[in-house]
């Protein structure tokens, strides 16, 4: 987990310098990813709690899809620079707000929405060039592995890492000096 939180931490800047263009490739690839891999995670679901495919696609796959989908359509605006008024101690200059990555962020997902309330969270930080490591419920082992699989398949660990296990993992997660937690 250390090994893995510092290879993260000398990876950030690399991440924080990434452009839109590589963002919403990442982001595509996720989406792409998940409508590929749905009856895998159909199953998953269905295994944990019974959930069935329609209730699966309603409450999971599609608001993760529509997120991804509306990150992508606006990233590029997000993420140029916005004019402010200069502070009259600065008249005659000009002012603009950037915003900037926050760093390392932990997701931590209950088990009620594994999907959406795991994912819709790596959205937003992959957008803002984070790097991200996530710890999906105990509760939910199934889809929990499926999240690991599916993440180790589309990127490197020390841009988004997966944990498994129980409270003590999430316990020995809260202890490493993350930037934000989700």
């Amino acid at each position: 987990m250390k090994t893995i939180f510092e290879a993260q931490r000398l990876n950030r800047w690399k991440i924080a310098r990434t452009s839109a263009e590589e963002r919403v490739a990442k982001l595509r690839r996720l989406r792409d990813a998940l409508l590929a891999k749905r009856e895998e995670l159909h199953k998953a679901l269905h295994d944990d709690f019974r959930k069935n495919p329609g209730e699966a696609d309603l409450t999971e796959i599609f608001p993760v899809i529509s997120e991804i989908n509306h990150t992508i359509k606006h990233l590029s605006d997000w993420m140029r620079p916005v004019s402010v008024p200069a502070p009259l101690a600065l008249f005659g200059t000009r002012s603009e707000l950037r915003l900037e990555p926050r760093g390392l962020v932990l997701i931590l997902s209950p088990w009620n929405y594994p999907i959406n309330l795991l994912i819709n969270p790596l959205v937003a930080a992959m957008a803002a060039g984070n790097c991200c490591m996530l710890k999906p419920s105990s509760k939910v082992p199934h889809t929990s592995a499926f999240v690991k699989r599916l993440m180790a398949e589309l990127f490197e660990e020390n841009e988004v890492a997966v944990f498994e296990g129980s409270a003590a993992v999430s316990d020995a997660l809260l202890e490493l000096p993350f930037d934000h937690i989700f």
